[in-house]
């Protein structure tokens, strides 16, 4: 393994953290464009902009947002009048997520203009190089999810995230939360899996590749399946699907701690930033 990936030192942290941002502009143009063939309704837009993107796929879609402003240099407030012109012309908040990479210049004329900080996420990364394949239960099986089963992935993965305390009623899941969760994982570069615990239906996470990088993610099980091996069968699972598809590395993110990134920490993974969004 050359030694980019050995450890996760600055420059080599930098590269990691522009791989990140990269991939992370590339699965959100694609599901931008994978809700134009949920919802053709939905006037959708992309627009390059201050080394990032932004992206409209409906106000109230958790998908719109800006990702990677202010990586390519110092913003200013027309720049900010920009974005905020592209969302509040679409009546929708605005979203800005802040890296590690992003100049210090954006969060303090965001902070100036009113806007909060919110969804904080770490993030994290795996050397796949020679990653031997890691095996789970012998009760539990992933499969692939075809388009045909695309309701049915979401209903499930939308439910998993949902159920905190006790059990959701997938009937009760509003229509544009199962939307966004067809574009997380019917998105182009997505590979969607259910999980299955003795044959029934229980879960189901994604993988997306891109190029040499993966990004293990949208995982979820249902409140009754937890506790058994169900979120390890699928990262071990999309781990060794990385490796088989000639990926040098993967990342994932976590909201907080808990048991995604307990299972993260026990496959090898190591933490490589923290981000945030800024909101309107």
């Amino acid at each position: 393994m050359d030694s980019l990936y050995s450890r996760c030192e600055a420059p080599k942290r930098g590269l990691l953290l522009e791989h990140f941002q990269e991939l992370s502009v590339t699965m959100l143009k694609a599901a931008t464009t994978a809700m134009a063939v949920r919802s053709p309704e939905t006037e959708l837009s992309i627009v390059e902009l201050a080394g990032g993107c932004l992206a409209f796929s409906g106000a109230d879609v958790p998908l719109t947002r800006a990702i990677g402003i202010g990586t390519s240099g110092l913003v200013d407030e027309d720049c900010i009048e920009t974005v905020e012109r592209f969302y509040k012309s679409r009546n929708s908040p605005v979203r800005i997520a802040i890296s590690e990479r992003t100049d210090s210049s954006l969060p303090e004329i965001l902070n100036a203009r009113g806007y909060e900080s919110d969804a904080f996420m770490q993030n994290w990364w795996l050397p796949l190089d020679g990653k031997a394949a890691l095996t789970g239960s012998e009760d539990i099986e992933i499969v692939s999810a075809d388009l045909n089963q695309a309701d049915e992935w979401a209903r499930t993965v939308a439910a998993g995230f949902e159920e905190e305390d006790s059990p959701v009623d997938e009937a009760r899941i509003p229509q544009r939360a199962l939307d966004t969760f067809y574009c997380l994982g019917f998105a182009d570069g997505a590979q969607p899996f259910f999980a299955k615990y003795k044959g029934a239906i229980v879960g189901g996470g994604v993988l997306h590749v891109t190029g040499e990088t993966a990004f293990i993610r949208t995982t979820s099980c249902r409140i009754e399946h937890r506790n058994k091996g169900v979120q390890r069968a699928l990262l071990a699972f999309r781990l060794h699907a990385a490796v088989t598809a000639g990926c040098r590395f993967a990342f994932s993110s976590t909201d907080k701690p808990g048991p995604s990134s307990r299972n993260l920490r026990r496959f090898g993974f190591n933490t490589l930033s923290t981000s945030f969004t800024m909101c309107s």
